[in-house]
């Protein structure tokens, strides 16, 4: 069994509350009656296996709303003494074909005395494309879970509380319920949801080849250009992408340190907007790769980039075609 809890599917919402001018309160699921439990029995429960998770947030003016709220609600948790990891993989899709969020969250947290300490740890791969909520963040949590048994089901439950994963700004606070579901349940349990339904995609590997230097030399069997580096003064990234000169049908995807960014999209000279966040203290350099599905009427296939960190705006053209990629390095200046 891996050591991690692994969320295949989660119900949150993941954004802090800068953007807050109102709090209007929502109706959480009342605990059933707890059985007793006496502290020495705490040692005897072994919280392995996979849960039902449920985690709603206090409504706030400005929140995004997402679709495919079907599904069941599932986090496989692994327990190494009183000690507890995970990772946190977030796929979300906004209504009204806004775009999409998309992370992945590690977390920790320490059990004893039937209490689960947990506490979200880092963040990474960071992308939102929504066309008009700029610099949404999701939450790093903390919460104190505590454990009862109702009729030999157990569940976990408390009320958590966060920062922007950036900002540090106050999150709008909520609840996290878990219950654990047993193997004869696995086929009938439907799970409700919340605004927001969060799943593991799976994507087959990309293969994708580094020379000596730290540079990408090949990208789905193309040669990748050398490209160039760009000096960038904040982590928090926004990206504009549109066509070059002419709107002649030039279909892309652009891929950012691991992630499609955007798959198999047709540009024209509308701006095309994705935030991204750098990811630090790794060895990897932070990379944007422009991916060509044709030639556009005017070969080859031509993208204007943007990069806005927040104190510059930076403007690049990328060219490719069918057989080579080109790309762009983030190196974070020094301050």
């Amino acid at each position: 069994m891996q050591q991690q809890l692994i969320l295949n599917l989660l119900i949150t919402f993941c954004f802090c509350a800068n953007f807050l001018t109102a709090q209007v309160t929502v109706d959480f699921p009342k605990q059933k009656e707890v059985a007793t439990q006496s502290s020495a029995d705490f040692s005897a429960i072994d919280l392995n296996g996979l849960w039902e998770s449920e985690i709603t947030q206090l409504n706030w003016l400005g929140e995004p709303k997402f679709v495919g709220t079907t599904g069941k609600l599932h986090v496989e948790l692994t327990q190494r003494g009183d000690k507890v990891t995970g990772l946190l993989v977030c796929r979300a899709k906004y209504a009204g074909d806004a775009g999409y969020l998309s992370y992945e969250k590690k977390f920790e947290g320490q059990w004893a005395n039937g209490k689960l300490l947990y506490q979200d740890v880092s963040v990474h791969n960071y992308i939102n494309t929504h066309k008009t909520l700029r610099h949404l963040e999701t939450c790093l949590k903390t919460a104190e879970l505590n454990f009862y048994n109702v009729n030999g089901v157990y569940h976990l439950e408390g009320e958590w509380q966060g920062q922007g994963h950036r900002s540090d700004v106050d999150c709008v606070p909520g609840k996290i319920h878990l219950t654990k579901v047993f193997d004869e349940q696995l086929t009938t349990e439907v799970a409700n949801t919340v605004n927001v339904n969060f799943a593991e995609i799976d994507k087959q590997p990309v293969e994708l080849k580094w020379n000596k230097k730290g540079q990408i030399k090949r990208l789905k069997k193309r040669k990748v250009k050398s490209g160039r580096t760009i000096k960038v003064s904040s982590t928090r990234l926004s990206i504009a992408v549109y066509d070059h000169k002419k709107d002649d049908g030039d279909i892309i995807s652009l891929y950012y340190n691991g992630s499609w960014l955007l798959e198999k999209l047709e540009i024209d000279h509308t701006d095309h907007m994705v935030d991204v966040f750098l990811e630090e203290g790794t060895n990897a350099p932070n990379y944007l790769l422009l991916y060509a599905h044709n030639l556009g009427e005017h070969p080859p296939n031509t993208v204007a980039i943007i990069v806005d960190d927040g104190y510059k705006r930076q403007r690049f053209v990328l060219n490719s075609d069918m057989h080579e990629s080109d790309v762009i390095y983030f190196e974070l200046k020094k301050k």
